[in-house]
């Protein structure tokens, strides 16, 4: 059996927190970005915890294994954030059934659209009390056993060794539809996904597919193989061809096998992950991206590019106990220039506008040394230091633009260093005081100061029927 982290605390503690572990292991969903639980469990994953359940397909989950109930359990939660670049109320719902169905719900009001993370819900003309937009975040339905698990609904994937370092689909992008299939046989586990993204101005249907297979010790050690698909077409349906889960786009696409004619529907990416924690703690991340496969000499002389990416993170403990964990790390991304893009820029790894990957998009390095703390189970500590090198071709700024070869990499490059802090404290998990702040410095531009402070108050309830 899989035991959770905090089996290991004093009596004492666990006392104390018996309350909140009956919580957490209820909830076998993705859990909103926003929550406590959340950015504890990536500290914890760091400092060596729960690598019995650490898995390279993401984003994180709670574990519901050890909680066993005949009755339907509901827990919900009702909450306001407000800082003075916007208001947000919102609400969690999870219920679970027998330990093995589960359904969930998190939607979100905001006044300000575009200081909110993953949003992207369209703003109405009238304002309610200034509230101007309102979109679901996460919602859906699961059946979940020890080795198998379905899921429909609506939320994102984010595929990848190490935190904050995903480079095809993240934590990090808008929300999307999908239904998915995982299949967990303890040292070898796989998953298939299957999404809509939107319909484009021009009818072009869009959609995203993606299949894995991964190893793991269940100790220390997992490697993982992934393929990321992108298809879309004018007014096209579902294309019965990628549901197959252990299918490959290369072999669907060069057979003719899609429901579009052409071998310029789709774009696929394929990424290897590696994630290992050494002896003394430490974790070593890596995740390498191919996304155009050069099969012969004839594509370099029409002048094609091998797109290609990579990211990895060391992390470093320097305490842990059970009341404070402090660690520091090391990472760097780089992601090309053209990579994500496509002849066809409707088969571009964005949504709405947004990268479905890593959060500056593609054309872009950077390096950032780092230090996280989890201070007494209700204060998280991170600060960090970088420089990023990002170029004009990027995703950011030109989302749905096919891939350009006679662009320079020298053009328009900008250089930028930054010193970024965040702090949260909670106080009895019902309230949270926020503090953010991010100086940044290039050579073109004066320095740009943010600083962001606010609290988020909720209401836990906890049903049983």
């Amino acid at each position: 059996k899989i035991k959770h982290k905090v089996f290991i605390l004093t009596k004492h503690y666990f006392v104390k927190y018996k309350l909140f572990i009956m919580m957490t292991t209820l909830m076998s969903q993705e859990i909103p970005n926003e929550f406590f639980e959340f950015k504890q469990d990536k500290i914890l994953n760091d400092s060596g915890d729960n690598w019995g359940v650490l898995s390279t397909f993401g984003p994180l989950r709670h574990d519901s294994d050890g909680f066993k109930s005949d009755s339907l359990m509901v827990r919900s939660r009702f909450g306001a954030k407000f800082s003075y670049k916007n208001k947000v109320l919102y609400a969690y719902g999870h219920f679970t059934f027998k330990n093995y169905f589960h359904g969930y719900l998190y939607p979100r009001i905001v006044t300000n659209p575009n200081s909110v993370d993953r949003f992207t819900g369209v703003p109405r003309d009238i304002k309610r009390r200034g509230f101007s937009a309102g979109e679901t975040d996460l919602s859906g339905i699961t059946f979940e056993r020890d080795w198998i698990m379905f899921q429909f609904g609506r939320g994102r994937q984010s595929w990848g060794a190490g935190n904050n370092i995903q480079l095809a689909v993240s934590e990090t992008s808008p929300a999307y539809d999908y239904g998915m299939i995982d299949l967990n046989f303890s040292n070898l586990r796989v998953r298939y996904f299957h999404g809509y993204l939107e319909s484009d101005s021009s009818q072009n249907n869009r959609y995203i597919n993606g299949r894995g297979v991964e190893f793991k010790n269940n100790k220390n050690f997992i490697i993982g193989l992934s393929e990321i698909i992108i298809y879309s077409g004018e007014n096209r349906n579902l294309d019965y061809a990628y549901l197959n889960p252990i299918s490959t786009h290369l072999e669907i696409e060069l057979n003719q096998r899609q429901n579009l004619e052409g071998n310029d529907s789709g774009n696929g990416v394929w990424q290897i992950s590696i994630d290992y924690l050494s002896p003394k703690k430490n974790r070593f991340s890596f995740n390498y991206m191919f996304d155009e496969f050069i099969l012969d000499k004839s594509q370099l002389i029409d002048g094609k590019e091998r797109f290609n990416a990579y990211s990895f993170k060391i992390v470093k403990n320097i305490f842990k106990s059970n009341s404070r964990i402090v660690s520091t790390y090391l990472s760097r991304a780089m992601i090309g220039k053209n990579t994500f893009r496509h002849e066809d820029g409707s088969n571009n790894f964005v949504q709405r506008n947004k990268p479905l990957g890593h959060f500056l998009g593609s054309d872009f390095e950077i390096t950032e040394i780092g230090l996280s703390s989890l201070i007494n189970q209700n204060l998280i500590i991170s600060i960090q230091l970088g420089r990023k090198e990002q170029g004009n071709n990027s995703i950011l700024n030109k989302p749905y633009n096919s891939y350009n070869f006679n662009y320079d990499v020298s053009e328009g490059r900008e250089i930028t260093t930054f010193l970024r802090s965040e702090t949260q404290l909670w106080y009895n998990k019902k309230y949270s005081i926020f503090l953010n702040n991010e100086y940044a410095f290039n050579s073109s531009t004066k320095p740009d100061i943010s600083l962001e402070i606010g609290f988020d108050i909720y209401a836990n309830i906890l049903t049983t029927l």
